[in-house]
């Protein structure tokens, strides 16, 4: 197992996984970069679940408001982005989870708020984490967005988990904990945080606690 650097910058990204929230909630400094590119075909606008075929992402439909732009604070959702085909996803995944209609309702209202076309997929990003510090203990004082987001160009090289596959599987390890498709999938690393929340909430915290880092490539 690695250390992690004392300065780690992170992607704004959608209901993470539990290897961004160690990252996010271990001591030292911590950013979130809110300035960077947008980079198509990363965890900038993907949820990864697991369902009874195993695991899958949900992907949020982008585009660029300005040809002329490829900051993360021009990409808004397309007509394709709608609150209710979004849910149906969770709703296919994890209707059968514990905790899962514990959480629909607000979450639903979430994607209503947050997740509907022409919005920012920068502030989706940013208020769906204020929306799991809401729901339970992951979170820090003063609130983790406000602390940390970084709205200034940034270059880092060790501690930099915004390059491609930084928050992958191949560079994390995962404490297993009980998933409703286990019996025929196995268990499926890397999930969004909902994974875990919808499974049991009361232990997110100690999830992302027992994830560590395997090895960060420069």
């Amino acid at each position: 197992m690695k250390e992690l650097p004392v300065r780690r910058i992170l992607p704004a990204c959608p209901f993470p996984n539990l290897a961004w929230y160690k990252i996010a909630l271990s001591e030292g400094e911590v950013l979130i970069d809110t300035h960077e590119n947008y980079v198509k075909q990363t965890d900038r606008n993907r949820i990864f679940i697991a369902d009874a075929h195993g695991a899958k992402f949900i992907t949020l439909p982008v585009h660029r408001r300005n040809a002329d732009s490829r900051s993360m604070s021009d990409v808004v959702f397309t007509e394709a982005m709608i609150p209710k085909v979004i849910m149906r996803h969770f709703t296919t995944a994890y209707s059968s989870a514990p905790f899962f209609e514990h959480f629909e309702r607000e979450l639903m209202a979430f994607f209503e708020e947050f997740g509907t076309p022409g919005k920012s997929l920068l502030e989706f990003n940013l208020a769906s984490l204020r929306w799991v510090e809401q729901m339970t203990d992951l979170k820090q004082e003063g609130g983790m967005v406000e602390r940390s987001k970084y709205t200034e160009p940034v270059e880092m090289f060790e501690g930099d988990f915004r390059k491609k596959g930084a928050l992958s599987n191949q560079v994390w390890s995962y404490k297993r904990y009980a998933q409703i498709f286990e019996d025929r999938n196995g268990f499926i690393e890397g999930r969004s945080v909902l994974d875990a929340m919808f499974h049991e909430p009361n232990e997110v915290k100690n999830w992302c606690l027992e994830t560590y880092l395997r090895t960060l490539k420069k």
